[in-house]
């Protein structure tokens, strides 16, 4: 070597600053990616693998029966409530039908009842549908939920989530990341 420095030294604080800034960039990419869909919820998974669902990371898990599980807030009127059951008259295999049942029985029990939106979910398996209606419940309270049904060949599941008016329209967003994160399994549907 003459003494001169070597032409790749003269670059090497360039080249580090360089790569500074692409590994921050990149971070906070992902970071927006990722904040937007998984912050702030965690998953519950059955048990027996039959079914899971996303809910906010405030709420508390009661599950003390196999075929119940409920999801609640203790500072809020948000509740998840999931029940899946041995189907008793396997002649009924589609939700549809059962929707159209739950309707009736609710324009029966309760007062000032209204469909707000009805249709099916993308992606999820199996004979499915849900509704979203207000009512008030015989106690007077008025109340929104969401009422899902999937039908398997010997199963049932029913997901409701349900909050007072004011809650559900703070935390519209929040109840539908929850209704359509449901995620059905084979053991579900065989």
């Amino acid at each position: 070597m003459d003494g001169r420095s070597h032409p790749i030294r003269q670059w090497l604080p360039l080249l580090g600053a360089l790569a500074i800034l692409i590994t921050v960039s990149a971070t906070a990419v992902l970071a927006q990616q990722a904040r937007p869909t998984e912050r702030g919820f965690t998953r519950y998974t059955d048990p027996a693998g039959r079914f899971s669902l996303d809910y906010p990371a405030t709420m508390k898990v009661e599950a003390a029966r196999p075929e119940e599980v409920k999801i609640y807030h203790p500072g809020a009127s948000l509740r998840i409530t999931i029940f899946v059951e041995r189907r008793k008259n396997q002649k009924v295999r589609d939700a549809d039908l059962l929707l159209a049942i739950f309707r009736k029985r609710m324009q029966e029990e309760m007062k000032d009842f209204s469909i707000l939106e009805e249709g099916k979910l993308a992606g999820l398996a199996g004979s499915q549908g849900y509704l979203i209606c207000s009512f008030r419940d015989p106690r007077g309270i008025q109340l929104v939920q969401v009422v899902q049904y999937v039908v398997s060949k010997d199963r049932l599941l029913q997901l409701i989530v349900s909050d007072r008016p004011e809650g559900f329209r703070n935390l519209a967003d929040v109840i539908r990341k929850i209704h359509r994160s449901l995620h059905v399994t084979d053991a579900l549907l065989k």
